[in-house]
């Protein structure tokens, strides 16, 4: 199988593919594929997506994939990579905030195993057809501010997916458990999960219209874990992703986390994974070296 490591911020592309193109291959960065013409088959880890005009898939690192079945099909190709992400990246005083981008799509990297194939766009679908002509547009021509335009169209394109993978994991959640809040809860901790306050156990039972206790017996018997606990293990998850995939430093993550320290970070980042952020990060370091 073959790995691809590419070595620019952003790499907007697009390819025409009129047979079947590649073996299945990975990526080692985030990539979003927009099919702006054609039909086919989308194999992704070796399970097939049928796909057409309009449909958006997003990939994540490591994830395999290849077409097959294809006709004259032709598609947009946005890859995030590593140094997107990094602080000390050229220029980085004319692009907005990173950690804006981190935020966005540490929740889709989260969340996006509960989809299957292509995003369901819903009502954005053609906003999002729009932003997507904006961009290639934008590509071609080169124009005076073109780079801030493209990162801010970018921005919305995962601001946008974000918000339709909340919305179909929501739907499909309530038809299966339809008096169950448990989604409801995690949602709100997830999506608000860099500020403090909002994590309190008081300002959370008070936004659910609940007791602090009666809250925490209601979640802890339907998962199983205290609120504190699904606090603390989805930040850690948001930290592994972090210590993957930027160059933030530990300090600087334990700061965006609301940690005391990175001492602090490290005690409880160790406590769970029985090693320390900067050992996971080593680690990381060497898997992809291997990969490449």
């Amino acid at each position: 199988m073959k790995s691809i490591q590419l070595y620019r911020d952003v790499e907007i592309t697009v390819k025409e593919l009129k047979s079947n193109a590649s073996d299945p291959h990975k990526h080692h960065f985030f990539e979003l594929i927009y099919v702006l013409e054609g039909t086919g088959v989308h194999n992704i880890n070796k399970n097939d997506y049928e796909f057409k005009k309009g449909d958006v898939f997003l990939l994540t690192p490591e994830d395999a994939h290849t077409f097959k079945g294809i006709s004259s099909t032709k598609f947009c190709i946005i890859d995030f990579t590593k140094s997107f992400f990094s602080k000390s990246a050229g220029n980085r005083n004319e692009k907005m905030d990173v950690s804006e981008f981190f935020k966005r799509l540490e929740f889709i990297f989260h969340n996006h195993n509960n989809i299957k194939g292509s995003i369901a766009l819903n009502a954005d679908k053609v906003t999002f057809e729009t932003l997507i002509n904006q961009l290639i547009y934008e590509k071609q021509n080169n124009q005076l501010f073109g780079e801030i335009i493209t990162q801010n169209v970018v921005f919305l394109l995962l601001h946008l997916i974000a918000r339709n993978i909340h919305h179909n994991i929501s739907k499909d959640f309530i038809k299966q458990n339809p008096k169950s809040k448990i989604y409801e809860i995690t949602a709100y901790i997830q999506q608000n999960i860099y500020d403090k306050e909002l994590l309190k156990i008081e300002t959370i039972s008070s936004y659910f219209n609940k007791s602090p206790d009666h809250l925490n017996r209601y979640f802890k018997k339907q998962t199983g874990s205290t609120i504190k606990d699904y606090i603390i293990r989805y930040k850690l998850n948001l930290i592994q992703t972090r210590l993957k995939f930027s160059d933030l430093t530990i300090s600087e993550i334990a700061y965006e986390m609301n940690f005391t320290d990175e001492s602090h970070l490290n005690k409880v980042f160790k406590s769970v994974f029985c090693k320390t952020a900067k050992q996971f990060r080593k680690e990381e370091i060497v898997k992809l070296k291997n990969n490449m």
